[in-house]
């Protein structure tokens, strides 16, 4: 109980130094039962208010724009290092619902190539236009290589079976879109033809 009691006054105190209080005095008062209490008023017996140490605070973004001037914030245009008018970033929710269309465009499900010398290229695609920064990663039967997305991927491939799906990443790595697999087929033709 009296462990309950002191770690309830401990946040109580907590609480009353986040909540601005930090300019009033603090007295430590312990009664006859051993309870902690912490208040602003002078106890009777002229206890001397707390020495308390001095808080450290690190403000996240979140925390300055919450602190700022709200008029500022309405009249001000967010800018970029060179201090020229900024598009703010999109969320990843946002850059979901652009790029819900994201698909392997080339080879399609079930395709079978012959006489390309095993060569075949992948391409990607989306009707939005990629933001800046965005990346690519064409895993190409289990092996994952990073590539422009603006580009497409040739490769050079032995006969048969092979998969391919893309991720599509934000200008900060986070995953975005993962597209279907495509499972497609290289084939050549046989050496040894009868000719007869």
């Amino acid at each position: 109980m009296r462990k309950g009691l002191i770690t309830a006054t401990g946040l109580g105190l907590a609480a009353l130094l986040a909540s601005g209080m930090l300019a009033a005095q603090v007295y430590k008062v312990v009664d006859e039962h051993g309870n902690v209490t912490y208040t602003d008023q002078p106890p009777p017996d002229g206890t001397p208010p707390m020495e308390l140490p001095e808080l450290s605070v690190v403000e996240s973004e979140e925390d300055v724009t919450a602190v700022a001037d709200p008029a500022t914030l309405l009249n001000a245009d967010p800018v970029d290092a060179d201090g020229l008018a900024a598009t703010p970033e999109k969320t990843p929710r946002e850059l979901r619902q652009m790029f819900s269309d994201f698909r392997i465009l080339t080879p399609t499900q079930d395709e079978t190539f012959w006489g390309t010398a095993n060569v075949v290229v992948v391409t990607w695609g989306a009707n939005a236009a990629y933001e800046e920064g965005m990346q690519v990663s064409v895993v190409v039967n289990g092996d994952p290589q990073d590539v422009d997305p603006n580009r497409n991927l040739p490769l050079t491939l032995d006969r048969g079976e092979h998969q391919v799906y893309a991720v599509l990443r934000d200008n900060r790595g986070r995953r975005i879109m993962t597209t279907d697999t495509v499972t497609f087929f290289v084939k050549q033709a046989s050496a040894r033809i009868n000719p007869g």
